[in-house]
């Protein structure tokens, strides 16, 4: 297959979701069957991850990434999951290249459970490379974007372009008697899900004016993500709205999938 591979944003969530079965991780599982039934098994797959967080912005350039376990306080069964995919040194080599001014190479870090936890439902078999990119916590939103516009290109190759991380992510007012999300967490998603729709994308890059933005993106690490993958979409692309809901009270599933045909 030849076709142009789709760009996705993933709400990550709790990391629960890698040992619950749910309405997050049955999606999962579902995403990767639909991608390769429609495009074919990706090459590889960049992703800009909410917690490598960073001052800077990283390219992972190694050819293992060893798995972190980035989460305190839960069951065992979460540490006892193993996944750890290949990385790609030549191809984070050009992401580099494609990056310049931008970013810089290291071996540090590894595949964090922003990432892990959505690719073991995904591509079970760990056997996809990864190249991981961080989230630069001291840049504007705009070089986010730059970042997947400078990655938009990788979709030509059957390399598929992802970010994980959270539209919404307020860890000091999650409320575990709050099934479903507060008045003001629904009216930001939501107010970020309209204008993607429409692809009025400077609503979400200047999400700061938006009623609400300081209690929904208390810290831009999880919401960064979400404006590389804008960038790295194209004019023509049909978007899809998935995981739209939020839980917890201030923690938001939605996630978003751009692609050249659907």
């Amino acid at each position: 297959m030849n076709r142009k591979m789709p760009v996705l944003f993933i709400g990550h969530g709790s990391p629960m979701n890698a040992i619950e079965d749910n309405q997050a991780s049955r999606s999962w599982t579902a995403l990767g069957k639909d991608i390769t039934d429609n495009y074919g098994k990706p090459k590889a797959i960049v992703v800009v991850s909410a917690h490598w967080a960073t001052k800077g912005t990283y390219v992972r350039v190694a050819d293992k990434n060893p798995q972190i376990y980035d989460m305190y306080g839960f069951p065992q069964p979460l540490y006892d999951i193993k996944y750890e995919p290949p990385g790609e040194p030549g191809l984070a080599k050009r992401v580099l290249t494609m990056l310049d001014g931008i970013a810089v190479g290291t071996t540090d870090w590894g595949i964090d459970h922003g990432v892990w936890t959505e690719l073991m439902y995904m591509y079970p078999d760990a056997d996809i490379p990864v190249v991981i990119i961080s989230t630069d916590m001291t840049s504007g939103p705009e070089i986010l974007v730059e970042i997947g516009k400078r990655l938009q290109s990788l979709r030509d190759e059957q390399i598929l372009v992802m970010a994980s991380g959270n539209v919404v992510h307020n860890l000091r007012d999650i409320s575990f008697e709050t099934p479903e999300g507060f008045d003001w967490a629904n009216q930001f998603d939501e107010s970020i899900r309209d204008a993607i729709l429409n692809k009025a994308y400077d609503v979400p890059v200047h999400y700061n004016q938006l009623e609400g933005a300081q209690k929904a993106v208390p810290t831009p690490d999880h919401y960064y993500p979400l404006l590389a993958a804008i960038g790295a979409s194209a004019d023509d692309d049909i978007i899809s709205v998935w995981n739209d809901y939020r839980e917890l009270g201030s923690l938001s599933m939605t996630s978003y999938r751009w692609d050249t045909v659907k």
